[in-house]
């Protein structure tokens, strides 16, 4: 029988000290290696078009997609 236990990694401690200790805890990107990381967004919305931007602007390489449906009304 296995014991499936899920493991969230949350950090122990007062809650209020949690973000804080989750932070200095993450590894940083060198700024010469951000080249060598490419982000992909997904949706090209508002929020996609603003991350993208903003990411492209720090000096990563940034690809974006978006998906268009098929119209959903007719015009006559």
């Amino acid at each position: 029988m296995t014991n499936n236990i899920l493991d969230a990694h949350i950090p122990a401690g007062e809650i209020e000290k949690k973000w804080s200790k989750y932070r200095s805890t993450v590894p940083l990107i060198n700024p010469a290696n951000k080249r060598n990381l490419e982000i992909i967004v997904i949706g090209s919305g508002l929020a996609g078009a603003s991350a993208a931007a903003s990411l492209a602007e720090l000096g990563y390489k940034v690809k974006v997609f978006c998906f268009q449906d098929s119209a959903r009304r007719r015009t006559v």
